[in-house]
């Protein structure tokens, strides 16, 4: 097997722009005082949160290979890796837009959007491990961004 150009650049250049990417956002909410008790516990938060799908998903990728389904070590490490960082953003966004609203959102609207996403993807992403056909996820992405609207709009009110 040889080196791969294409997923080295894809795996270093990732994470030079991830880290630029939040060295200038944590200057730029630097420079607007942005970095408060209440970031932090509100991003510490989400980091615990994550965790928890975190586990989820290392339970579902053992649960296919108890069933038999062979799976590459650098596909398991990228899927937990995509789980954890993308549900501690999303909980991040949910818990910031949260704590920053005059109208709290529901936490059975949040519920319910966050299920939405969390069986969608499980349910495209063995889809795509049986088949062997990636496309699959991206019939993940009407149900997903539903879910996600569904979690971040607050219910309107109904005034007579």
């Amino acid at each position: 097997m040889g080196v791969q150009i294409g997923g080295l650049i894809g795996l270093y250049g990732g994470a030079v722009f991830g880290i630029l990417g939040w060295w200038f956002g944590r200057r730029m909410a630097k420079k607007q005082r942005g970095l408060d008790e209440l970031h932090e516990h509100i991003w510490q938060k989400a980091r615990s949160i994550s965790w928890f799908f975190t586990l989820a998903a290392i339970y579902v990728l053992f649960s296919l290979v108890a069933f038999g389904i062979e799976l590459r070590a650098a596909m398991v490490l990228g899927v937990i890796m995509i789980v954890h960082m993308a549900s501690w953003g999303i909980t991040g966004v949910i818990l910031s837009i949260n704590m920053n609203m005059t109208e709290l959102l529901k936490p059975s609207r949040v519920k319910f959007g966050i299920s939405i996403v969390a069986v969608s993807l499980i349910v495209f992403t063995i889809l795509s491990i049986i088949t062997s056909n990636w496309l699959f996820l991206i019939a993940s992405i009407p149900p997903n961004t539903i879910g996600l609207i569904s979690a971040l709009t607050p219910e309107r009110s109904v005034e007579d």
